[in-house]
């Protein structure tokens, strides 16, 4: 079974840095029709976020999400591949990677 794990925050919603427990902000635009697109291509689509769980449920619920997601998780589960708005892709060679590290910014950093 493939399975997708999402970062919560930057990936589904409109972050621009932490803004306290109970601000979840709005849905990142296109987020739906992605989510769509995903379930066409994994078995699974799961979230992993430091957030209350409940709280993202709710927030999924409330914009119409929920039915695409099968599990919120607060440590990173198995998955097939990951997408987080703060990762940086190890190639093998820890040089390139200390590298991209000296210059790395989340996109809402930029």
């Amino acid at each position: 079974m493939k399975t997708i794990c999402l970062d919560f925050d930057g990936v589904f919603n409109d972050y621009a840095g932490w803004k306290g427990k109970d601000f979840l902000g709005e849905p990142k635009e296109g987020i739906k029709e992605f989510l769509v697109k995903l379930s066409k291509k994994f078995d699974k689509i799961v979230i992993e976020t430091t957030r209350d769980r409940l709280d993202v449920a709710v927030w999924l619920k409330k914009h119409g999400l929920e039915k695409y997601i099968i599990n919120i998780y607060d440590k990173k589960p198995i998955a097939t591949v990951y997408i987080d708005d703060r990762a940086i892709k190890f190639n093998g060679d820890f040089k390139d990677t200390l590298k991209e590290l000296e210059h790395f910014n989340t996109y809402w950093e930029e």
